[in-house]
């Protein structure tokens, strides 16, 4: 005999998945990635393959400061999708205690001060898979790491 197909009133259990947005814009990218840590959610945030994100010094660092943030390029997080991130100040800005981030397969270009500021505590921690870095206007340094956490060591 045939097995009887599930009673539709039976909850299914779906498993915990992360968000997940596609975006080829830029202000929307920001605002998301602020929204989801002012919840403390993280997700996994997409840049459409191919995009230039133009940046000015108006443009404020996206804040990642929710645990478990994933930045990728395109669906796999390769570089050979091309997200670039050009110009401006500062493209992200670590902070708080936050693990499991992870940058994938952008390219920041040109960064007037530093791309990225870790600027987390000191347990926090962040990985860049396939990032790539060129002609930032000061300094030698594309990460900044500062993780005081308020000892009288920090100067």
């Amino acid at each position: 005999s045939m097995p009887s197909a599930m009673p539709s009133s039976m909850p299914l259990s779906q498993p915990r998945s992360i968000p997940s947005v596609t975006f080829s814009e830029y202000d929307l990218f920001a605002e998301a990635v602020a929204e989801a840590g002012s919840n403390g959610k993280g997700g996994v945030f997409t840049i459409t393959p191919n995009v230039v994100f133009n940046l000015t010094s108006e443009n404020l660092p996206i804040v990642i400061n929710a645990s478990d943030t994933i930045i990728q390029c395109g669906p796999d997080g390769s570089k050979t999708n091309e997200c670039i991130l050009l110009g401006g100040s500062r493209h992200f800005e670590i902070a708080g205690s936050v693990s499991g981030i992870e940058l994938k397969g952008l390219a920041f270009i040109g960064a007037t001060n530093i791309p990225v500021g870790a600027l987390g505590s000191s347990n926090a921690s962040a990985t860049f898979d396939y990032c790539e870095w060129a002609g930032q206007s000061v300094g030698t340094s594309n990460v900044l790491i500062y993780n005081c956490d308020g000892s009288s060591l920090c100067g």
